[in-house]
């Protein structure tokens, strides 16, 4: 007996953002129908459609010149992808069934940003994900995809529950209301969750409207499954995404030193620690008089060359603008960067929290940021009872104008300052340990503490996110507990920075790690969202090394140093 045809097809469905005054044929990238593709416009019942489709076709296939130029024989074959895309209006949206390559004909600055992963953790069963593709917003550019041949439960997957987008899930989810829900038992079908989804369609108009309808009700109003909530709390945005052109404007408007969010430098993306610790960094691209190499890299220094362009230009300036790392010798140890991936910006637009950090958007929601909040107040109410010494005041100059002013010395200075005021300190800033697994040098701490605590050093005050020290004091951590060369090289430069003062006991292992904070107390507020995450992953890895993590508060010094220390500077 013949085997009764599906009523579905698994399809790939995309959902744009409807906008008023636009017919359907504003949704397709123009360039597609100047090529020839066919616009129809059908009825499906009552609801007006419309099919594109056409080829993509190539009188020479992209892998023949390859071909020719190793073997001398060159085929003459050509290469033709089909593409079509049904769009379908459906309420505040428009649905676009894509078959082969019709995912390109859409405009993709109308798309519906994650749409299929929200669907997914609404319906899906967490014991039945099949494969998950993560990316991490607080450290290197780290994507991980996870498969588990015929699925398994989520928590097998080790998706951090912050500090991790979800940008992919194949999941199975009950078929309940669509069209290839068989009657006659509870069953499941796999789904496919990015931005768009991949899941049984019906064949019939009726049965595909009805698809349609109970896919928007899902994800529109259809709560989270328990358990997966923070699935949805952090999304990227993509450069077309309609926020983007508003949250532009209001980092320009900070950039120009007006109100409507907090700007602060921090570490790009690109940065690769194991190259060792930038002490000096090199502008290029900024303009005459502003192309030059300089120490402690802060704010002010990539601000000042942006006052010389009206505002509206100030933030391509920046992307124009390169910074460039070096060593203590002047030795490049980083490739020239992009000025605005050293920026972290953060604001709040229509009653949502953006943060702009190494170049990326991203939306992070509101539940996500109360759960982050919650866990980082209690990290920081861990108190070391140790008080350290008062930060001194240091004359500076400001490179444009010459001007004169007082303002706190450098970290490097404060770290040389506590070592010599105080015998039970020992200076570690920027004495680097050069082991196997990290050739180019990791620095162990900048203070080591009276009871050998590993001390990490911080102000919150001069614009500068926190999450390198984060990450720096979680990876020193774990090199002291598991590399035997890392403990070698710790204990021989705690022996030669304290003049053979200190020693470090053969059986050592790093039992708390102190963040140190000043300019402003450490609490949530003080600390941007992203440098959250890192301290909330930083804190969770310390616990599972059984290392305690502790927080202190340092005061400023008011004392005025000598006048004439500014001549110096």
């Amino acid at each position: 007996m013949p085997r009764t045809p599906a009523p579905s097809n698994q399809t790939t469905l995309y959902r744009l953002r409807r906008e008023e005054g636009l017919s359907l044929s504003d949704y397709v990238q123009e360039k597609y129908l100047d090529r020839g593709f066919n616009p129809a416009e059908v009825q499906l019942i009552e609801v007006s459609s419309l099919l594109v489709y056409g080829a993509i076709s190539k009188d020479r296939a992209s892998w023949v010149e390859h071909a020719a130029s190793l073997t001398g024989v060159s085929p003459e074959i050509g290469n033709t992808t089909s593409a079509g895309t049904l769009l379908v209006p459906y309420h505040e949206f428009i649905y676009a069934l894509t078959w082969g390559m019709g995912f390109l004909i859409l405009d993709p600055k109308y798309m519906d940003a994650g749409f299929g992963i929200r669907f997914a953790i609404r319906k899906a069963d967490p014991r039945r994900v099949r494969s998950v593709t993560t990316n991490a917003i607080d450290a290197l550019p780290r994507t991980a995809k996870t498969s588990i041949l015929g699925g398994a439960a989520l928590s097998a997957f080790r998706i951090e529950e912050i500090g991790e987008v979800l940008h992919r899930m194949v999941v199975a989810v009950p078929s309940d209301g669509l069209t290839c829900e068989r009657p006659d038992k509870k069953n499941y079908i796999t789904v496919r969750g990015a931005d768009a989804l991949n899941v049984p369609l019906g064949k019939s108009p009726d049965q595909l409207l009805s698809d349609i309808s109970v896919i928007h009700n899902v994800v529109q109003s259809q709560p989270v499954v328990p358990g997966l909530e923070h699935l949805e709390g952090t999304r990227p945005l993509k450069n077309d995404h309609p926020a983007v052109a508003a949250l532009e404007q209001k980092l320009s408007a900070n950039l120009a030193n007006q109100d409507g969010g907090r700007l602060a430098m921090s570490w790009p993306a690109e940065w690769e620690d194991d190259r060792g610790e930038g002490t000096k960094f090199k502008f290029s691209g900024f303009g005459q008089g502003f192309n030059e190499t300089t120490e402690d890299l802060e704010l002010e220094d990539v601000l000042e060359p942006l006052k010389t362009f009206p505002p509206d230009q100030q933030f391509a300036c920046l992307k124009r603008g390169k910074i460039q790392a070096l060593n203590n010798d002047g030795d490049v140890i980083s490739r020239a960067i992009a000025a605005n991936k050293w920026l972290t910006f953060e604001t709040d637009h229509n009653s949502q929290r953006y943060v702009y950090s190494r170049g990326q958007w991203y939306n992070v929601g509101g539940a996500y940021i109360s759960l982050l909040q919650d866990r980082v107040g209690r990290i920081l109410e861990n108190a070391w009872d140790v008080e350290l010494p008062s930060w001194p005041q240091k004359w500076k100059k400001r490179k444009s104008s010459g001007e004169v002013y007082l303002g706190p010395a450098p970290e490097g200075d404060y770290n040389i300052h506590v070592a010599g005021s105080d015998s039970r300190f020992t200076c570690l800033d920027r004495k680097l340990l050069y082991t196997e697994q990290h050739p180019s040098g990791i620095e162990s701490c900048d203070l080591l503490g009276p009871s050998l605590e590993l001390i990490h050093v911080k102000r919150l005050d001069d614009s500068v996110s926190a999450s390198h020290l984060f990450a720096q004091a979680q990876v020193s951590a774990e090199a002291l507990c598991h590399q035997v060369d890392a403990l070698e090289r710790f204990s021989e430069q705690v022996q030669r920075q304290s003049a053979d003062k200190r020693s470090i006991p053969s059986e050592f292992r790093p039992a708390r790690v102190v963040l140190a904070f000043a300019g402003r107390d450490a609490t949530v507020a003080s600390l941007f969202t992203f440098s959250q995450v890192t301290l909330h992953r930083c804190a969770q890895r310390l616990n599972d090394l059984s290392i305690e993590l502790l927080v202190t508060s340092i005061k400023d010094d008011r004392n005025l140093p000598p006048a004439t220390s500014a001549m110096g500077h």
